[in-house]
């Protein structure tokens, strides 16, 4: 507790100090106003460097003043739940590889192609850098902080897949899970793998009631429209990321917050095991017994090529099993 309060004090002393630092360039710049120097220039510079810096000090979040946003955004949108409809038996299934399908490793090809096949009724849209203009249009700060590298591609992914989920509604899968079984009609209007199992423990905000990875909501739903304006407001008010795991921050505040999401959370059945459960078992050999593994569950991994002497591995066994249909993409996906 003591060092949080001296922390604080120090961070608010260097405030201070910056800002003071700036006056005193400001000043000297006014006496060489009518100088025409390179010194009057490189003031001007120099306090120009330092604003942007106070002004970058300024804006960085704390756990909470964001929640706080999250919260008034969450209030306001609890009246959609209201509202709610069973996703529907055909809607989208958003995927994305955003260098482009020709990029994509094989594993992951084979992971598209398992979605293909066991999609039911439900279309396969693979979002990449080529086609997202078709389906959405993000604000200018977002790509602008994207292509400034304000964030990383997988959190730009986590605004895209809710502004899908919001402007559409459907499923976002990671390009990462391999699909076992038929996704088959949901009577709910939120689905998503709520694990028995947690992989984190004593996380102030993972809990596992949900995956921000695999998640179904209806178009403009209660969590869809939340989420799409907390991503937001997030990256116009802020520019740098307060966790990681931000999409489950977010997630977590409508679960913590509004007791109509907590009771559908609470309706959704627990997946048994892990769904990291194939990774460790990708360099493994393959025996034909191994198939009831891929029965079972949906499972996200990692994607690296993997070999083990002569034998065929797990991974050998899902790149020559599940070659992507690249006609299915010509007649469905870029129409």
């Amino acid at each position: 507790m003591k060092n949080n309060i001296e922390h604080k004090k120090n961070k608010k002393h260097n405030l201070i100090y910056k800002t003071l630092y700036v006056m005193i360039l400001f000043i000297l710049a006014k006496l060489n106003l009518n100088k025409k120097d390179n010194i009057n220039y490189s003031i001007q510079e120099e306090i120009e460097k330092e604003v942007e810096k106070i002004e970058s000090y300024r804006k960085r979040p704390t756990l909470n003043d964001v929640i706080k946003d999250f919260i008034g955004i969450v209030n306001k949108y609890e009246y959609l739940l209201k509202e709610e409809k069973n996703i529907e038996e055909d809607c989208p299934i958003w995927t994305m590889w955003y260098q482009g399908i020709e990029k994509a490793p094989p594993i992951v090809l084979s992971c598209f192609q398992s979605l293909i096949e066991n999609r039911g009724k439900h279309p396969v849209i693979i979002i990449t850098k080529y086609n997202i203009d078709k389906y959405i249009k993000l604000p200018y700060y977002i790509m602008e902080k994207f292509n400034n590298r304000t964030f990383s591609l997988i959190h730009f992914s986590d605004i895209v897949r809710f502004t899908l989920l919001f402007k559409y509604g459907g499923y976002w899968i990671d390009s990462t899970y391999f699909i076992t079984t038929p996704i088959s009609k949901v009577d709910t209007p939120f689905y998503t793998l709520k694990l028995k199992n947690c992989w984190i423990k004593h996380h102030p905000f993972i809990k596992c009631l949900f995956s921000g990875n695999y998640i179904a909501v209806t178009k403009n739903s209660f969590l869809a429209t939340y989420s799409y304006y907390a991503f937001l407001l997030y990256w116009k008010k802020y520019n740098s990321l307060i966790n990681y795991f931000l999409i489950d921050l977010i997630i977590y505040v409508a679960y913590d917050k509004i007791l109509g999401f907590k009771n559908i959370v609470s309706k959704i059945p627990f997946v048994p095991c892990s769904i990291f459960r194939l990774q460790v078992k990708l360099n493994s050999e393959f025996k034909k017994s191994d198939i009831c593994l891929y029965n079972k569950l949906k499972r996200k991994f990692k994607f690296h090529k993997r070999h083990k002497g002569n034998t065929t591995t797990h991974y050998e066994y899902l790149i020559e099993h599940y070659k992507f249909d690249y006609n299915y993409i010509n007649k469905n996906l870029f129409k």
